[in-house]
């Protein structure tokens, strides 16, 4: 106890002044102290100790739009997880009859078409062509007409390419009658590539990612809307991802259109249908010109994305004899990379055919022109 002698209160002042400051300080550092050595909690942390550290945000895939599939440079896809990036390479018409198919039969090389291009094409996890001609045993060697068929032999070139899938729904596939067809599906299946067409539904799995592929032929008939629709609707389910390739429009023009009889359907009506029926994403040839992209918003489905589907009109010719145009020397290899279910990069690398029927990649003007008139026509499809 402190003593306090009588008559002194500036004394009594000050010794009530060094308790109370004594007294603060020990409150103090003993606060200090318990804060110093707790743990530090985010606003939204729960204070339990089973409370869960916090991640960092998973980095976000870029955008599909027209200005990312036609930037100069595919957009990155560095910040994703690398293991679940799934890559689908997709050509245009794969036609190894009349002038394509001679060079292979007459040197026995059948890796002869897709020695410029093998390399890309193999990259991908998944590679999708049109298979436009029934390649059976005995076809003849013609250079005329337009009743086509290739030597047996080019699952050869087409298995050294890296092929997993052949689209089989098109105008001339039917060439060598029913047999042919069987027969072609039969050479597919012993060298282990999948199909799609005639109703069924080719899969393949990637990286843990399930693969469905369809294919529609409107060429010389009008697809049936209601059984397009629903056989779409029955696929969904079954895979993760489900391809649609499909031969439709107008040959020869720069944008999907009718043509009568011949090509009875809209294009972009189909694509749309095809679309709100459950594709993830529609491949489209026969124009046998490179024609634009559409990104369309789904209707009417409770699951559908945010974001829209692509539909690809026409990738134009990839290995075929029709050298008396430019156009028709020209196409584009789309390349579609898939984030966990979603379309996240598209990109076009310009080829030429050639007078050789070996497609190579173009370079310079005639990349840039390729290109040029795929934007165009994808602004137009968009307006």
């Amino acid at each position: 106890m402190v003593k306090i002698l009588p008559g002194r209160k500036s004394n009594l002042a000050l010794w009530v002044l060094i308790i109370l400051t004594s007294t603060a300080l020990a409150v103090f550092f003993f606060v200090f102290k318990k804060t110093a050595t707790a743990p530090m909690l985010s606003p939204n942390s729960d204070s339990s100790s089973s409370a869960k550290v916090a991640t960092k945000a998973e980095p976000k895939p870029p955008d599909l739009t027209l200005e990312n599939i036609f930037a100069g440079q595919p957009v990155s896809l560095s910040d994703l997880d690398q293991s679940k990036i799934v890559t689908l390479i997709a050509t245009g018409d794969v036609i190894p009859a009349r002038g394509a198919n001679y060079p292979p039969v007459k040197s026995g090389n059948f890796h002869y078409n897709w020695e410029k291009t093998r390399a890309f094409l193999k990259a991908g996890d998944i590679t999708l062509i049109n298979l436009e001609a029934p390649i059976i045993k005995g076809c003849p060697l013609i250079s005329t007409g337009f009743t086509f068929c290739g030597d047996s032999r080019h699952i050869q070139g087409i298995v050294w390419a890296g092929v997993d899938v052949a689209s089989l729904a098109n105008n001339h596939i039917g060439n060598f009658g029913s047999e042919g067809i069987s027969e072609t599906i039969e050479i597919l299946e012993r060298a282990k590539v999948e199909y799609s067409g005639f109703g069924h539904l080719g899969r393949k799995k990637v990286k843990g990612v399930s693969f469905g592929f369809l294919a529609y032929n409107g060429i010389g008939v009008k697809i049936d809307r209601a059984a397009l629709a629903s056989e779409i609707k029955k696929a969904k389910p079954k895979v993760d991802i489900l391809v649609v390739s499909v031969h439709w429009g107008k040959e020869y023009e720069s944008l999907p259109m009718t043509d009568g009889n011949i090509a009875p359907d809209d294009p972009v009506e189909l694509g749309h249908l095809m679309i709100d029926s459950g594709a993830d994403l529609v491949v489209g040839n026969h124009p046998h010109w490179v024609q634009g992209v559409e990104i369309y918003q789904p209707k009417g489905l409770p699951s559908a994305s945010a974001k829209g589907k692509l539909i690809t009109y026409a990738h134009g010719n990839f290995i075929f004899d029709q050298t008396w145009s430019a156009e028709t020397q020209e196409g584009v290899v789309g390349t579609y990379s898939f984030y966990k279910g979603e379309l996240v990069r598209v990109h076009y690398t310009p080829i030429k055919v050639g007078i050789k029927y070996q497609p190579f990649f173009a370079t310079g003007k005639t990349a840039t022109k390729i290109l040029k008139q795929m934007v165009d026509s994808s602004k137009k499809l968009a307006k």
